[in-house]
């Protein structure tokens, strides 16, 4: 039993020690609620968008469509000081981003880690700032992206948004509300996923990535096409979607999508087996586009094992489909 608590205790001396080191060198922010806040749905925060900012409908957050600017709100489940840990140089650098400065907060009383940096994409260089917040319970990542060519007024007018940020682990949340649109799931294995970025996710355990063997997960998003489109070229976009997947398809097996109807909503159904070209291990994909004028929604079913029933759930599943207006 000794010997437990002494490796309990060693185990938990670098989180403590990195947590009181935040602690001592913080910069301390308060910040009031006031009638310029807006509800981040589904989560436990509140923020006061940059001026020129408005809701996403395709991602949690807000975009500024002129500058082309963005801020992606992410929940993250774990511990915000181990977490801080995931966010350290050389794991952005990994991802693209190059760090240029890095600054501990306590908002509100909350630990908070302000990142800046730069990184390259689409031929274009932006501004990064992403600013990590929470609990022993969850974390909060607000990523904002501007165009390295914004003005200095435009980045710092995102910052201060990000700053004065408010964290309330006491405001009643649930993730599925951030989405327009429900499945049933009842009666499944599927249980709502621990993480959740633009998709409702559901996977086999709960867990983000599943831990079973089958690693069984459905997720459904929505996007919004620029213009309408044809039914020939809406076939083409699904077969492209689907194509996305690294797998070596089973030759016999069809990947031409059919037509289904699910309410007042149609598109086309696809599903096919394959061998992961990165884990050398069969898989099943499923996938459903639904078409609602400039709006359409990508239902996928992934799984590694009981492949007839779960082809099964995952057809299940996409009948219940319904959008909320």
């Amino acid at each position: 039993m000794k010997k437990h608590i002494v490796l309990c205790i060693i185990f938990l001396l670098p989180i403590l020690s990195f947590s009181q080191s935040i602690n001592s060198k913080a910069i301390q922010i308060t910040n009031n609620l006031d009638a310029n806040y807006v509800d981040v749905t589904g989560t436990k925060i509140k923020i006061i968008p940059p001026k020129g900012f408005i809701k996403s409908t395709s991602y949690m957050g807000f975009s500024h469509q002129i500058a082309g600017s963005s801020i992606v709100i992410t929940e993250i489940p774990g511990d915000v000081n181990r977490n801080f840990i995931g966010f350290d140089k050389k794991f952005l650098f990994k991802s693209g981003v190059i760090v240029e400065e890095e600054t501990f907060y306590q908002i509100n009383g909350y630990d908070a880690l302000l990142i800046k940096g730069q990184q390259a994409a689409y031929g274009k260089t932006y501004i990064r700032l992403m600013l990590v917040i929470g609990d022993i319970y969850r974390t909060y990542l607000l990523s904002a992206s501007m165009l390295s060519t914004s003005s200095d007024k435009h980045i710092n007018e995102v910052k201060t948004s990000l700053l004065g940020v408010i964290y309330d682990p006491e405001k009643k949340s649930d993730i599925t509300d951030r989405f327009d649109f429900t499945v049933d799931v009842s009666g499944t294995i599927l249980k709502k996923a621990n993480l959740m970025l633009s998709s409702l996710t559901y996977t086999d355990d709960g867990n983000v990535p599943s831990k079973t063997s089958e690693k069984t997960s459905m997720t459904i998003r929505k996007s919004t096409m620029t213009k309408s489109v044809s039914d020939d070229e809406k076939k083409v976009l699904c077969k492209q979607l689907f194509e996305m997947y690294p797998l070596e398809w089973v030759a016999d097996m069809k990947q031409d999508p059919k037509t289904i109807t699910i309410g007042n909503l149609s598109g086309y159904e696809i599903y096919s087996m394959g061998k992961n070209k990165e884990l050398y291990k069969m898989e099943l994909i499923y996938q459903t586009v639904l078409f609602d004028n400039l709006d359409y929604y990508v239902i996928t079913g992934i799984t590694y094992g009981k492949f007839e029933e779960n082809l099964a759930l995952f057809k299940k599943v996409t009948k219940t489909f319904k959008p909320v207006k």
